[in-house]
């Protein structure tokens, strides 16, 4: 293997090379990096040189990653996480302006999201919170390209390079309006469940949620999904106003039951529980601004104890 001599080269490239990850466009790169376009473009073809690939192609929308620049992205992030908090002030002070990006799931906006932006405001009111959407197949590239500073979702077996806390314990419970004619009274079989009109709530659309193997199982049973829907929020409220029954959460059914006048009760089916946790680069791990916003996170789920 060639050695390379790093006094010659320019480490300044790999923050370069991972804002271009991000982007995906040389001119929008050059403006969050404050170059000019073309000191960009010759960026680049100095990266390109020194890891003899062209790691970026051009594309109609902008520029695409080469299979080499997506091997090399995660070794790249640890360099620069590992940089910045080697530099980074050994001490947080929660009263000074910052921002923190969080990337989540809808399922822990009201039980996790809502009362720590609460909770901020209360104890840090110059601290910023950026949330964005994210599914779990794309979390680890975000920590990669270093796009958010934690992630709050589940995910039981992130990669090393992921540092793992668990903070909340929950289950699936379904939700009827209070009164419901198709649960008074009686013993609820999984035939008479898969019978009732059904909410489905499911993010990215699937046509499927987590009771539609279990009873798939059970003689191939199958149920009438008469809407589905991609917001938590607007799922108790759909519940209170229908004849429509639901499954979720059990923390943000008993978050919504009292509100919206609902019965929660346990599917006659076997649904797993699901541990939420937060999610952080593990170079970062000593970082104690991060290390502050995950007791804040960790104060507000003890709350559910």
């Amino acid at each position: 293997m060639n050695q390379i001599d790093l006094r010659r080269a320019d480490l300044n490239l790999l923050v370069v090379f991972q804002v271009l990850l991000a982007e995906r466009h040389v001119g929008r790169a050059a403006m969050r990096l404050a170059l000019t376009q073309s000191a960009a473009s010759h960026a680049l073809g100095r990266l390109r040189e020194l890891f003899k690939d062209p790691l970026f192609v051009r594309h109609p929308k902008g520029i695409e990653p080469t299979a080499r620049a997506l091997a090399l992205a995660p070794a790249i992030a640890d360099i620069l996480n590992r940089a910045q908090s080697l530099i980074s002030s050994p001490v947080f002070d929660p009263a000074s302006p910052c921002s923190f990006t969080i990337a989540t799931i809808d399922l822990t906006l009201p039980t996790i999201v809502v009362p720590l932006i609460e909770r901020l405001r209360h104890v840090a009111p110059a601290i910023d919170l950026r949330v964005v959407p994210l599914v779990r197949e794309h979390v680890v590239a975000a920590f990669d390209r270093q796009e958010i500073d934690m992630a709050i979702l589940n995910f039981p077996d992130p990669p090393k390079r992921i540092a793992r806390l668990p903070v909340l314990k929950d289950r699936y419970v379904g939700i009827a309006r209070r009164g419901h004619p198709g649960l008074k009274g009686k013993s609820l079989t999984a035939r008479a469940y898969a019978a009732l009109p059904h909410l489905l709530f499911s993010p990215r659309g699937d046509p499927k949620g987590i009771v539609d193997e279990p009873l798939a199982r059970l003689g191939g049973i199958r149920r009438r999904v008469v809407m589905t829907m991609p917001h938590i929020s607007a799922v108790p409220l759909i519940v209170a106003r229908t004849d429509l029954v639901a499954v979720i959460a059990e923390r943000i059914a008993r978050l919504y039951a009292a509100e919206h006048r609902l019965m929660l009760f346990d599917p006659p089916i076997n649904l797993p529980g699901f541990t939420i946790s937060v999610l952080t680069s593990a170079a970062r791990a000593g970082d104690p601004a991060l290390q502050w916003l995950q007791q804040q996170v960790m104060h507000v789920c003890k709350s559910y104890a």
